[in-house]
């Protein structure tokens, strides 16, 4: 299956409120995700889009829970037209 062009991209950190969060993300974006994949420490959920309007509607929705701790990550990514792609939450520990 070919890449769709856009895809919300969210980050989770395990902890105890993984399963509720989990849910919440579901219940917020209205669907599960397309994908989702990790280790015992982070797990990465996508949704993935052929239309912005839609990316969008769901990245926007997702940003209720940007604040928690938890989310490392919640970004919309264009791959069409990377430049444009919308980095709401970025937490990773990037070490050279």
């Amino acid at each position: 299956m070919p890449r769709l062009p856009f895809d919300v991209i969210v980050w989770v950190k395990k902890t105890d409120d993984f399963a509720a969060l989990r849910d919440e993300l579901i219940g917020l974006a209205a669907e599960e995700p397309d994908e989702s994949g990790g280790d015992e420490e982070i797990v990465d959920f996508h949704w993935r889009f052929n239309n912005l309007k839609e990316a969008e509607s769901v990245a926007e929705v997702l940003t209720a829970v940007r604040q928690r701790p938890e989310i490392i990550l919640l970004r919309l990514s264009n791959y069409d037209a990377p430049e444009t792609s919308i980095t709401f939450k970025d937490e990773r520990d990037v070490r050279l």
